[in-house]
């Protein structure tokens, strides 16, 4: 990894008085670099093009990667103010796809990179270039900038300042570098996706040394100042983030413990992986230099969710733990870190990570010592002000082929104005890769929002107080890293003490909205409604409306009045808020009009239903210009996510209303004309055990929506099917009964069944299942053989004579709901399933005929073969196939 800070000394840069300034920069010194085949050219003004693809390495720069092999040369500046000649530097310039390409055409901000000038020697007191775009600074995820490097080391450096289409003239002192060699870097890492509010391109022209600057030079341009060291790093600053429920403890310190399963998450980190069963902090007698009590250790006791203790969890185990989000305000963090070596980009990282935006910008690996930890500090000064979470990474698995230590140790996470150790030089991190995840989310309820092609999941936290977070998603496979957009307040006599879904919607002036439930179980009102607005393009920084609330009146609720779901009505020329309320002692889907988001006037009820509890997160949408309603069913007995359509112009409840079974809740829509999505939770269970009962959240799963002769019918997502795609073999391992293979037909007697290998990654099947016999029943088959060579079995029952599709298990477990769905079946004509398996996240949903799904949980899922099995009938299958990605 690249050397970026350079530990040093002398002149600070910012005596001003001394500083001489050129009437005329442009002019003033020499070029800085030169091409050696062609000194006469003017590289170091860009005024050179048309070389076709890598023009730039043609012209005496190295070092090419990403998008910048594709320039072809300076790019015509015309339209750039404050330009040299006719040509500039220009990140998002024209460029050619490869060598044969013949057709150039603007890259765009989306274009990455880097590049290095020709070497020179630095000969005068100043290096004087114009410089625009992005504001980003080298040591960002998202950089758009120039660096001056030395002996492979960053010395200066300079960005825009989010000047779009302009250039203004910056100056470095190099005087105290005079006779070295160096080079220009010129970093443009940012993919334009809309993670900051930055320009995702750079600017630059006219690098010239000189002995008159063209601007005062600025100190923080100069990097890798010997940092001033902390006398005593234990005390110095203060705890990089705390507990939201209880400030006063220590949590950065790890000085918590005893809470067996999943002690973390109660203490306000994100846990996943073997960490949910880490018992809190480990006891740190016997680690060298910690401090307190207890230590982060990745090997540590454990606890099943029952609260059976598993003794010690070893080297093998994995996770990630996720701190809670934090305000960097002090210029550096400094830690205590033991254990493995791997970096966090390693296959078996065991690592720590600062992430920014979502995204990595700083690391750390252990030491390489089993039982003790040493302090690290990061020069986090450019980071001043912005929000940020730190990630522990344990992804060794205790491989035998990799000798470094499997575990790693953390310790007293601190911010401080001073250092304990001068920072690493490898510890910054600017990378267009790597920052991203499995879309994998453990949450509460979803509001998702479509945007400019890419789907926004803003979700409940399931740990704390419901803070809301944001992923983005294109192909509901990979996603940005979750970022907290809107923070719970946790004070006891605030509205917004807890936080309840809500929507986002853009308003008819573009102006984006969104709005969220408080909830205070202390106050009166119970529940309000609340709104923020966002301050960028990119759908994550929100600024709460100061005082703007209301709750339910004119015979609505105002101690269940939440979910708010905003949408603007074409046909009536105003806003909708749809509200999960009760209305004269009835469930009721409630209605607030507006014509500003702002002022909300109570209409009546859209629709009513007599039960004692709610209709949750009530969803309005049209498919095919046929509007629907679609909730979620807050009752024991009928927990499911159901839909309303609309007859003469009255919300009424079709056959066969309910969508999923039980498992799957909380759902709300998203998309465009050519696709709409159902994000739901399926639910976790007590102790995040198999076979037990339901618990409140889940993990996310998709369906698509489709509008078929007035019913809301759902699918596996098209997206999934793309992405899911690379054929796998179909070959049974193991049988039952009388199975066997005819004109590429499966055929079963009664009583029958097959399965296919277990696999450990996302996967999907497809395939038509008939009987000659109207009232057969059969289905999905998961089996497992155990370690006592006993079977665990899921079944996922299909019952043609009673329209019922259902979760079985057995052993039956302790989870006294089961999921259940019907719709209408008929196996002579056969029934078509898809399966969705997805064991990284231990789910899995059967979808029936297009119409239907079953979603269920099963933490074990990677253990399980999977096949069909028959019950009363004999069945055929037919198009068996399996894909992964």
């Amino acid at each position: 990894m690249e050397d970026v800070l350079n530990p040093g000394s002398g002149d600070d840069g910012d005596d001003d008085t001394d500083v001489s300034l050129s009437d005329d920069p442009a002019t003033e010194g020499v070029s800085l670099f030169l091409r050696s085949d062609e000194p006469g050219q003017n590289v170091s003004g860009f005024e050179f093009c048309c070389g076709g693809y890598d023009t730039y390495q043609q012209h005496g720069f190295v070092n090419a990667s990403g998008d910048f092999l594709k320039l072809d040369g300076g790019f015509w500046g015309a339209d750039i103010a404050g330009l040299i000649g006719e040509r500039v530097f220009s990140s998002y310039g024209d460029g050619f796809d490869n060598e044969q390409d013949t057709t150039a055409q603007q890259l765009g901000g989306a274009a990455t990179g880097t590049i290095d000038s020709p070497a020179f020697e630095i000969t005068h007191q100043y290096i004087n270039f114009l410089i625009g775009g992005g504001a980003n600074r080298f040591d960002t995820a998202n950089a758009t900038a120039v660096v001056l490097v030395v002996d492979d080391k960053v010395v200066r450096h300079a960005h825009g300042n989010n000047q779009a289409a302009a250039m203004a003239w910056h100056s470095w002192d190099v005087a105290d570098l005079a006779g070295q060699t160096g080079q220009i870097r010129f970093i443009d890492q940012h993919p334009a996706d809309n993670s900051d509010q930055a320009l995702p391109y750079m600017l630059a022209d006219e690098f010239r040394k000189a002995d008159k600057a063209a601007a005062l030079p600025v100190a923080t341009d100069k990097v890798g100042a010997a940092a001033q060291l902390a006398a005593n790093p234990l005390t110095a600053g203060k705890s990089a983030f705390t507990r939201q429920a209880e400030p006063g403890q220590h949590i950065a310190g790890f000085e918590f413990c005893c809470g067996k399963f999943n002690t973390y998450q109660q203490h306000e980190f994100h846990a996943t992986g073997d960490f949910l069963q880490l018992d809190g902090g480990f006891w740190g007698a016997d680690i060298v230099n910690h401090v307190g009590e207890r230590v982060f250790s990745s090997r540590a006791d454990g606890f099943t969710g029952d609260g059976t203790a598993l003794g010690w969890i070893g080297d093998a185990a994995t996770g990630t733990l996720v701190s809670p989000t934090f305000t960097i305000t002090e210029k550096y963090i400094n830690f205590l870190i033991g254990g493995g070596t791997n970096p966090f980009d390693h296959p078996r990282a065991t690592a720590m990570v600062l992430r920014v935006n979502g995204k990595i910008v700083r690391h750390a690996s252990g030491n390489g010592e089993a039982s003790k930890v040493d302090w690290q500090s990061w020069d986090v000064s450019g980071l001043s002000g912005q929000k940020a979470v730190i990630e522990i990474i344990d992804r060794h698995d205790a491989n035998p082929d990799d000798a470094a230590l499997a575990f790693i140790l953390v310790d007293e996470i601190r911010q401080s104005p001073s250092a304990a150790v001068q920072p690493a030089t490898d510890s910054v991190v600017s990378t267009v890769d790597g920052h991203d995840q499995a879309l994998k989310l453990d949450m509460g309820d979803p509001n998702p929002f479509y945007h400019n092609g890419s789907y926004y999941i803003y979700y409940l936290q399931n740990i704390g107080n419901h803070s809301w977070s944001v992923v983005k998603t294109d192909d509901l496979i990979t996603s940005s890293f979750p970022r907290e957009v809107l923070s719970a307040s946790g004070a006891a006599n605030a509205a917004d003490q807890w936080l309840g879904s809500g929507s986002v919607i853009k308003a008819e002036n573009g102006q984006l909205h969104l709005f969220y439930t408080g909830h205070n179980k202390n106050l009166t009102p119970v529940e309000v409604v609340m709104r923020a607005q966002s301050s960028d393009t990119g759908l994550y920084n929100w600024a709460a409306s100061s005082g703007e609330q209301f709750s339910g009146s004119a015979g609505y609720s105002d101690y269940d009045f939440r979910d708010p779901m905003v949408v603007w009505n074409a046909q009536q020329q105003n806003y909708w808020m749809l509200i999960t309320s009760r209305y004269n002692n009835q469930a009721a889907i409630g209605l607030y009009t507006s014509t500003d988001l702002q002022n909300w006037a109570p209409q009546t009820p859209l629709y009513l239903e007599d039960s004692t509890l709610n209709l949750e997160v009530p969803d309005y949408f049209s498919l095919d210009g046929t509007p629907f309603i679609v909730y979620s069913d807050q009752r024991d007995e009928s927990r499911q996510v159901k839909y309303l359509q609309q007859v003469d112009g009255v919300w009424t409840k079709p056959d066969f209303d309910a969508v999923d079974g039980r498992a799957f809740y909380a759902a709300r829509t998203a998309g465009s004309g050519d696709e709409r999505l159902l994000f739901g939770w399926i639910a976790h269970t007590e102790g995040r055990m198999d076979g037990n009962r339901y618990d409140w959240g889940g993990d996310l799963i998709v369906h698509q929506v489709r509008h078929v002769a007035g019913r809301l019918q759902v699918e596996l997502p098209q997206k999934l099917k793309q992405a899911l795609a690379e054929p796998v073999p179909v070959d049974t391992i193991w049988t039952q009964g009388s199975v066997s293979a005819q004109n590429e037909q499966l055929l079963l007697n009664a009583d029958a069944a097959f399965t296919l290998q277990k696999l450990a990654v996302k996967n999907r099947l497809s395939l038509d299942i008939s009987s000659v016999v109207s009232d057969a029943i059969f289905g999905v088959q998961l089996r497992k053989v155990n370690a006592d060579q006993t079977e665990s079995n899921v079944f996922i029952e299909i019952n043609s004579a009673t329209g019922v599709v259902s979760y079985k298990a057995e052993p039956a477990g302790h989870n006294p709901a089961y999921p259940t769905v019907q719709l209408p079946l008929d196996a002579q004509q056969g029934v078509a399933l898809e399966i969705l398996l997805d064991p990284l996240a231990g789910v899995g949903a059967v979808y029936i005929n297009q119409d239907k799904a079953l979603s269920f949980r099963l933490y074990g899922l990677a253990d399980y073969d999977v096949g069909i099995y028959s019950g009363n009938a004999p069945v055929t299958v037919n198009g068996l196939q399996r894909y992964k990605q």
